[in-house]
Formats: structure tokens, sequence, C-alpha cells
């Protein structure tokens, strides 16, 4: 019914050492845990901010849990 379109010719796959870099062969970029965030920069733990996150936490949850609970119900 329509006439074929002509298509555009499809770029070159980028070579090995092409310009766009990779990783490095056996090294994988290393994801941040979430422990990590309440570290030192010792690398110790930081109890401060550990016990000040879990009370905001609670906060929320303690503001948020009873209009979580109604629609739940409903």
């Amino acid at each position: 019914m329509f006439p074929p379109r002509p298509r555009r010719p499809m770029p070159p796959f980028p070579q090995k050492n092409g310009p766009y870099p990779g990783p490095q062969q056996g090294m994988k970029p290393k994801k941040p845990s979430i422990l990590s965030q309440f570290q030192t920069e010792e690398g110790k733990f930081d109890i401060d901010k550990i016990t000040t996150t879990a009370q905001q936490a609670k906060q929320i949850y303690d503001s948020v849990g009873p209009i979580v609970t109604k629609f739940l119900k409903k």
C-alpha cells in the first residue's frame, strides 16, 4: 500500500580500541553499599549517624503509617 522508505545507514560498531572507552578488563565499577553510608573516613561505623537515621525513619513511619493503613483497609 505504501512505498518502502529508504533506510538510513547504521553507524558502524565501535572497535575495542575505538572512541568509546569501556571498563577495564577485570575491573568492575564498585557500587557503594548501604552500610558504607554510615562509615567514617577511617572505615569505622558512625553510631550517631546510624541512630539519627533510625530516628528519622521511625518518625516518617509513625506519620505515614496511619494513612497507609487506611488505604489498605479499603
